[in-house]
């Protein structure tokens, strides 16, 4: 019996010093984790400094609770505060305008004036307001008012070159301005701005209005219907045919010269104008372009003879180049025969003593060319006394070419002296 009980006594001790262990090991545990979190938060910091700043953007002021049948006037969409905030590093890169509203509260607000406090409110629970600029605004109120005011259409950009609107038509013809009685009251009209541009047919569709004073700014009121409908009812009044461009040339080029060719830039042109200008239009040409006397190439810009009505796209001038160059020809020579090569003691002649040269080249060139610059040789080295049938050889200047030469052969006689 005393066995058991030390046995029990013995089992109880070694339960006792297992929980023992356990407790101090869970303790150690338990140290452990709230030294990392700590550590983890020391670190993050360090990574992840908060910062403190304005805001780069301007926050709109709203505002709320407006007495019924009254309307702020200075407080306009131009009313905006600054805001200081201190949130994490990268807390900065995520935020947006959206993320904040500023308001001014206008319940109880019975005054004419009153400068009320701003408040901002951000969205975001890691970011925290430190200041407001400016902290407070004035805030005029004035009765809600309503006036009829007139639609009136602003063309902003007309129907391209050869369109025109005939009839241009807006419905309703008079809308319902609401708002501070101020504002309404500078209201000058709802406009529509029409853009016309590239447009070749007639339209119609909705425009939304906008209220303008008579200077054209706009004014902040609400406007009922906030569209209208416009209908432009758009013709053709102008066509377009492209012409060959002819240029108008007078005189005559210097003497031995051609027009090689004329060239205009541009070649074709788009002639504008109605259906019966455009038919009567033959020949598209130019102002006059002397040549009378040149030697060379003749270049000048002038203007297109267009019948009243017509105009060109573009310049109404071109260039025309008018190449002027030496004009061929062929001229015949009479050139002397002689002979080159007798040997000492004998003597020679030629039947017959002269031929007939036909040279070609530029007519300049040939009319300036001299008898003695072509020459006609023939060859009679080591031959002896007797009668031969020769050709003569043909010395010709530069930029002259042999056409013929008449007769082709001569008879020379050696004999001795």
């Amino acid at each position: 019996m005393q066995s058991l009980t030390d046995l029990t006594k013995t089992a109880m001790g070694v339960l006792r010093d297992a929980f023992d262990v356990a407790r101090h090991t869970m303790t150690l545990g338990l140290l452990s984790l709230a030294l990392a979190v700590v550590i983890w938060f020391v670190v993050s910091d360090a990574e992840n400094p908060p910062q403190t700043g304005f805001f780069a953007g301007m926050i709109p002021v709203q505002a709320v609770n407006v007495p019924q049948g009254k309307a702020p006037t200075s407080l306009s969409e131009t009313a905006q505060v600054k805001v200081k905030i201190t949130a994490d590093k990268d807390v900065w890169d995520e935020l947006s305008i959206d993320d904040f509203k500023a308001t001014v509260d206008l319940s109880g607000v019975t005054q004419t004036q009153a400068n009320l406090p701003v408040l901002v409110a951000v969205s975001r629970s890691d970011v925290k307001i430190v200041q407001i600029t400016p902290p407070s605004v004035d805030v005029v109120l004035e009765p809600v008012t309503t006036q009829t005011k007139p639609v009136k259409i602003n063309t902003v950009a007309v129907a391209p070159a050869g369109f025109s609107v005939t009839e241009q038509n807006v419905s309703p013809e008079m809308v319902q301005v609401t708002g501070p009685q101020s504002l309404v009251e500078q209201t000058d009209a709802a406009w529509v701005d029409l853009n016309l541009t590239g447009t070749q047919v007639s339209m119609e569709r909705d425009f939304v209005l906008m209220a303008r004073d008579k200077d054209g700014r706009p004014v902040n009121v609400h406007i009922e219907p906030n569209t209208a409908k416009v209908s432009v009812t758009i013709v053709r009044t102008d066509w377009v045919l492209t012409f060959p461009v002819n240029p108008s040339i007078s005189g005559n080029v210097g003497a031995g010269y051609r027009t090689a060719a004329v060239e205009v830039d541009p070649p074709f042109v788009n002639v504008r104008g109605p259906v019966d200008v455009l038919q009567s239009i033959s020949v598209l040409t130019t102002d006059t372009i002397p040549v009378d006397g040149a030697e060379s190439d003749v270049q000048r810009s002038v203007q297109l003879r267009l019948p009243a009505g017509a105009t060109v796209d573009g310049s109404s001038e071109v260039v025309v180049r008018v190449r002027v160059e030496p004009a061929p020809g062929q001229r015949n020579f009479e050139v002397a025969v002689q002979t080159a090569g007798l040997e000492q003691g004998l003597a020679s002649s030629v039947t017959p003593n002269g031929v007939t040269v036909t040279v070609a080249g530029p007519l300049p060139v040939l009319d300036a060319l001299a008898g003695d610059a072509i020459t006609a040789r023939v060859e009679v080295t080591d031959l002896a006394p007797g009668a031969y049938q020769l050709t003569p050889k043909i010395e010709l200047p530069t930029n002259v070419q042999l056409v013929a030469v008449a007769p082709p052969d001569v008879q020379v006689t050696v004999s001795v002296q």
